[in-house]
């Protein structure tokens, strides 16, 4: 690829492509890392590093995160060649094809805006950032990877920008990954801003971390010597979280309580297994020795985890047990399942004019709620606002299921369109051959993609008396 530093920047990502992509895949993904290469010729980095470093880095945090295809790894190395160097879309449109160009096109037009979810953030900005991603969820999780590069060399910037970067991240980025589906994205991403923004509170908390696991470790193994016989198959856990999602949770944690009542906090315990069987016949032996609690079990064969809660004995904690497998579906990329329905929420609701500010309202409602996982009857899984209902699930379905439902079966028994649902529910949605949907139902949904559905249909005069 030239000279020597720059086959040296390139030459372990170039070995993980050849690996990972077909032949013809792999070259254009050299010959874009040759075009990335030669636009950023003689620009560097605040590091003193040759800024071709940072998108080759880029591109290795997709491989590594997420089951990225070629327009995205070819995207990645290009990302900043038309803000930065004069290439335009139409010219990476035509080398390397209307997706690349339009990745790079989506990520451009995120840089050229700033993004803040204050009081004096313009509706229409913002509809016009949300829809670019909203329509290529790869231009989410370029941003993403690039956000995170730009925060793990944070240290080369002056202080001002570091807190504004951190700051951002903190505000915007961290909680639009996590409610798309990019978890491992937006753990590492919270941990690096929150560092820079508050680096003596961080080092408290990853402190707290270290000494939470040794005391819930201690508390487990002193139940555990009434109970000999799960005594070996404790011995078989592992820390399977990253040191950012740790720290995450422990901040989500601390957040509620003091420090001393988050320390008692119920731990959670991760194994390692070959298969969904194996897990089973693991958490099993636990069961028969310890006492299950009711409403613990529940199993995610999308995320690849089967979940039990139990307590230790008359002196022993609550403890989380959490086995983890290989997914039953090989995803083909990481926003399929879940993450691709709040994908669609957010279409939905940029996509919607309402009053002026309701956008902004609502994608702050979207960010900050927490979520369940309901199942259709052929097992097909519906994220949900936490305290959703029937008619959350109806209308998570279809629009005209919303519109008509009259009831449903949860988990084999008739309910209301207003019960609330949990996790793990298998919901069925009952319906009346008529559209029955009421201005009144708008206090019942807890969804703002529901909401924004039936406030659409309210809307057209022939159904608004």
């Amino acid at each position: 690829m030239g000279d020597g530093v720059h086959v040296e920047i390139a030459k372990p990502f170039l070995d993980a492509v050849a690996a990972r992509f077909a032949p013809h895949d792999a070259a254009d993904v050299r010959r874009a890392a040759q075009f990335a290469r030669d636009a950023h010729a003689g620009q560097t980095r605040a590091s003193g590093e040759p800024y071709f470093s940072h998108p080759v880095s880029v591109a290795l945090i997709l491989l590594e995160f997420a089951a990225a295809d070629r327009d995205l790894i070819c995207a990645a190395l290009l990302h900043d060649v038309i803000e930065d160097c004069g290439v335009t879309e139409p010219q990476l449109s035509n080398d390397f094809g209307s997706g690349v160009a339009e990745i790079v096109g989506g990520v451009t037009k995120f840089d050229q805006t700033r993004v803040g979810l204050g009081a004096n953030v313009k509706e229409e900005t913002l509809r016009k950032l949300l829809t670019a991603g909203a329509q290529d969820q790869r231009i989410f999780s370029l941003k993403c990877a690039d956000r995170l590069h730009n925060l793990r060399t944070l240290k080369f910037v002056p202080r001002e920008k570091q807190r504004r970067v951190a700051g951002e991240t903190l505000a915007v980025f961290c909680p639009l990954a996590e409610y798309v589906g990019l978890t491992r994205f937006a753990a590492e991403l919270e941990h690096l801003a929150y560092f820079w923004a508050h680096p003596q509170r961080t080092s408290a908390v990853e402190g707290w971390v270290k000494r939470k696991a040794q005391f819930d470790r201690r508390r487990i193994e002193t139940a555990l010597n009434e109970l000999p016989a799960l005594q070996a198959e404790f011995s078989r856990s592992s820390q399977l979280l990253s040191k950012a999602t740790q720290f995450t949770q422990a901040l989500r944690l601390l957040r509620e309580q003091s420090a001393s009542r988050a320390l008692f906090a119920t731990p959670t315990v991760y194994f390692d297994n070959a298969s969904i069987s194996d897990a089973y016949a693991r958490i099993a032996v636990w069961h028969s020795e310890a006492y299950a609690l009711p409403g613990g079990f529940r199993t995610d064969l999308v995320g690849g985890s089967v979940h039990t809660t139990v307590f230790l004995g008359k002196h022993g904690p609550v403890v989380d047990l959490c086995y983890l497998f290989p997914p039953l579906r090989t995803r083909a990329f990481v926003f399929e399942g879940q993450g691709a329905a709040s994908l669609e929420d957010l279409s939905i609701v940029v996509a919607g004019r309402g009053e002026e500010g309701e956008l902004t309202r609502t994608l702050r409602e979207l960010l900050r709620q927490r979520s369940i996982t309901v199942l259709s009857p052929k097992g097909k899984p519906f994220l949900l606002p936490l305290s959703s209902t029937v008619l959350d699930f109806a209308f998570a379905v279809h629009s005209e299921i919303g519109l008509r439902a009259r009831g449903a079966l949860v988990n084999g028994r008739v309910v209301d369109i207003s019960s609330e649902l949990r996790s793990g529910d298998i919901v069925e949605v009952l319906t009346t051959e008529r559209v029955t949907a009421l201005p009144e139902w708008q206090d019942l949904l807890k969804s703002p993609r529901a909401r924004s559905k039936l406030r659409h249909w309210l809307r057209d005069d022939n159904k608004v008396h």
